[in-house]
């Protein structure tokens, strides 16, 4: 079945619409739509194009935005953050560098240490005394679909005084269990089939379960045994040592004799008659880290490599790793594995492969400052008029304007998207209205005059508001690195435009831009610190995850679920502005790493937060029946939920604003023509207030712009980000 037709037959499946209709009258047939035609009066504008660059080469560009010390920047607007790193919990060679703040790992080094990580497919804590590794099952229930914990197995370190990390990547985190001497590591590795701990020092295993061992089989040989579960799981574990594993009293497992090197464990599918040997195989070759590259030569594709780092005596095409649905779909030439089963994970069943070098190609949609389609005469004449009146509502001064970095980021964006617009439709007496009403604005806080004024965080190495700095729930979790992303993206949206329609403004060597340069290098830092002049003030790529493909929007707070992301459409936001602000600003290289990222964000985005879009069976039916978004994206859940509001149109409209051009990546036409008989138009038309009731209707000018602009005409009120130019335009380019 297409995926596409997916939501459809579920909701023909479970909402009974009344009889005698035909398909035809319970989903109207799109309408005839022409092929994007690029608006080379505006979008092709850009200073300086992009060279291309030979096939395969590094993306990375030859220097970061910028390597400038912050604080001879902001001169005496830093701090030191009172959420201190916590030396315990991470070695004090690394908490002398940029620290991640948003990683996959984080619950690891805030709080306690002692909440639950996932690499994926398994769950693991680590504690001052063990290792606890959960192959978790999914609790399924209507508005959501989690990760049920169990300890299924807790390896004992043995007495120890601290567990801490001592080197990571970006797929991957190193935990030293350390005593008199060292005693083990633990590498976890992004889609590793293996958990591994790694015995530095030669001790008795020991094993515990909270289920019952009922069966211990250790006829694969020396230092490996199968071992069933009374919950229905089978697991290998395999020792590098050649000892004998016995079971010790009902939920025990021990070595008859100390070990020494590598104990590994796996959940093993009993379905899957080959599992056992497919495994054996790849035993000794051990995961241990691994480096991602992104060559983004061509205009039209970019390509990301993943070279996996690994150790023991196996050789390395021996390696065995699982790939989540977005890999599964575009790995190129992957060697599967698919006599291992496939494991379950909250964002669906993951994949086996084998090899140590993943590739695969992301399609580079066209993308620029306007949107997909030109307007036409009619379109511009309505827009003049509406920016007229737009521009109006901008007001010069900030007294009135919101004094956090979120909300003010939204305003001061929409002014600069009212200056494009006016800009493009030929209106120079509203741009440089609203253009000016924004430098007056951007003034007080990239000189520190406002009063939620922004400072460098020496602690953590980020820009933080002072308030979020006091207060940890203040500004959003701001101060904690919450949604930086979210919040600077904005700021970097109307940068971009400033600089295409202000270039002076933001000149080179200008303190200004460098204040602008904080704000994107906070969450999109290009630089991997491998060279003297890279950025070493910033971690690299803060909120992305390269396995995961998307970005994490929560910062240092533990969560038992761990890390999540609620809004894909910002986080898109955050990168294309990110990407605009490259290309207005001279810096190729960057414009195409970045649009690299960007595409990749977008298409994750469409397989784990849209139903029936790209993929189809990732949630169960239960969860999926009812519903074609998820509202927040945790390690280890889905959830119909925003953290704002239980209202179907929040859980929809934070995936859908702002409306910019980038939405195009994330609105596809076919799509939102299936969910909007179903589901959109009926939250669209029970929205209790009308800006988010604008917001739902926007989606659907993908699909029909004259019903679009019906149902949206006599809207007098919008969010705080939008307006009428925006949605008119919105509409008319879609």
């Amino acid at each position: 079945m297409p995926l596409s037709d997916r939501i459809r037959k579920l909701a023909e499946k479970f909402s009974s619409p009344p009889p005698g209709l035909s398909e035809q009258q319970r989903r109207p047939a799109l309408p005839p739509r022409r092929a994007p035609a690029p608006n080379t009066s505006y979008q092709h504008t850009l200073a300086d194009p992009v060279p291309a660059q030979p096939r395969g080469s590094s993306a990375n560009p030859v220097r970061p935005w910028s390597a400038s010390d912050p604080r001879t920047i902001l001169g005496s607007r830093v701090a030191s953050n009172s959420y201190q790193i916590k030396h315990d919990l991470i070695d004090a060679s690394l908490a002398c560098k940029p620290v991640p703040t948003n990683a996959w790992w984080q619950n690891l080094i805030v709080e306690q240490g002692d909440q639950p990580v996932v690499p994926m497919p398994y769950m693991v804590k680590c504690l001052d005394s063990a290792v606890v590794v959960c192959a978790p099952t999914p609790l399924v229930q209507e508005t959501y679909v989690a990760s049920i914990w169990h300890d299924d197995w807790r390896v004992h370190i043995g007495e120890c005084s601290r567990h801490r990390v001592i080197s990571f990547d970006s797929l991957s985190v190193t935990v030293e269990y350390t005593g008199e001497p060292a005693v083990a590591r633990v590498p976890l590795v992004r889609g590793a089939a293996f958990i591994t701990v790694v015995f530095c020092t030669p001790a008795h295993l020991s094993m515990s379960t909270v289920h019952a061992v009922i069966g211990v089989d250790g006829s694969s040989g020396p230092g490996t045994a199968v071992v069933r579960l009374n919950s229905g799981t089978t697991w290998l574990v395999c020792c590098d040592s050649p000892v004998e594993l016995q079971q010790s009293g009902v939920s025990g497992l021990t070595s008859s004799n100390p070990v020494v090197g590598a104990v590994r464990l796996a959940l093993l599918n009993s379905e899957c008659p080959q599992a056992l040997s497919a495994l054996l195989l790849a035993k000794d070759t051990i995961p241990v880290g691994g480096a991602i590259d992104v060559a983004a030569g061509d205009a039209d594709e970019a390509v990301f490599t993943i070279d996996w780092e690994t150790q023991g005596s196996g050789p390395s095409d021996r390696l065995l790793m699982c790939a989540l649905p977005h890999h599964q779909s575009s790995l190129a030439n992957a060697s599967w594995a698919d006599n291992i089963g496939k494991y379950w994970t909250s964002m669906g069943q993951v994949r086996g492969v084998h090899g140590s070098k993943w590739k695969w190609i992301e399609a580079i949609e066209p993308l620029g400052f306007s949107g997909q389609n030109e307007l036409s005469a009619e379109d511009k004449a309505v827009l003049r008029e509406l920016v007229q009146v737009d521009v109006n509502t901008l007001p010069d001064g900030c007294a009135v304007l919101p004094p956090d970095p979120y909300f003010f980021g939204k305003a001061v964006a929409r002014a600069m998207r009212i200056a494009l617009i006016a800009d493009e439709v030929g209106d120079a007496a509203s741009c440089n209205k609203a253009v000016e009403r924004a430098m007056s604005w951007l003034a007080p806080w990239l000189e520190g005059t406002n009063p939620d004024y922004l400072v460098y965080d020496e602690e953590w190495k980020g820009v933080v508001s002072t308030r979020g700095l006091a207060d940890p729930g203040a500004d959003f979790g701001q101060g904690r690195y919450n949604d930086h992303h979210f919040h600077y993206g904005y700021f970097v949206y109307a940068a971009a435009a400033l600089a295409k329609l202000r270039p002076d403004w933001l000149a080179e060597g200008q303190q200004r831009r460098e204040a602008i340069d904080l704000l994107v290098r906070d969450y999109c830092n290009t630089s991997t610190h491998p060279r003297d002049d890279d950025d070493e003030y910033f971690p690299f790529m803060r909120c992305f995850d390269f396995y995961e493909g998307h970005s994490i929007a929560s910062g240092l707070f533990a969560f038992g679920d761990s890390r999540n992301q609620e809004s894909t459409s910002e986080a898109i936001n955050a990168y294309y502005a990110a990407y605009l602000y490259a290309m207005a600003t001279g810096r190729p290289c960057i414009a195409r790493f970045v649009r690299a990222i960007l595409q990749l964000e977008a298409r994750s985005s469409r397989i784990y937060w849209h139903l029936g879009d790209l993929a189809s069976d990732i949630y169960p039916e239960t969860y999926a029946r009812g519903r074609a978004v998820v509202g927040i994206l945790w390690s280890s859940k889905a959830d119909f939920a925003t953290f704002f509001g239980a209202n179907p149109e929040f859980i929809y409209g934070i995936q859908f604003l702002p409306y910019t051009p980038a939405m195009s990546l994330l609105l596809k036409r076919q799509w939102v023509a299936d969910i909007w008989p179903q589901f959109l138009e009926h939250v669209a038309d029970n929205s209790a207030t009308e800006p988010w009731r604008e917001i739902i209707n926007l989606a659907y000018a993908v699909v029909d712009k004259q019903a679009t602009k019906d149902r949206t005409i006599k809207v007098t009120e919008h969010d705080d980000g939008n307006s009428a130019s925006n949605s008119y335009y919105w509409i008319a380019t879609a």
